[in-house]
């Protein structure tokens, strides 16, 4: 998988999460996104990057 592939999982599983909080459901056991964002990660790290894709976690950084 390439990294917009990723970003794209990414953004469906954030989307999808969303939805399912809007309708009163909880997300899911799996954090899916957060999946995603170990992935990307993975994938910088093999590039030579950072690995500093910190994604979304659904609240401000050191809140909560």
């Amino acid at each position: 998988m390439d990294m917009n592939q990723l970003f794209h999982h990414h953004q469906i599983a954030l989307m999808t999460a969303n939805h399912a909080r809007q309708m009163g459901r909880p997300p899911g056991g799996f954090d899916l996104a957060h999946h995603y964002v170990t992935l990307i990660n993975h994938f910088r790290e093999s590039r030579g990057l950072l690995p500093d894709f910190a994604g979304y976690a659904g609240h401000a950084p050191g809140v909560g």
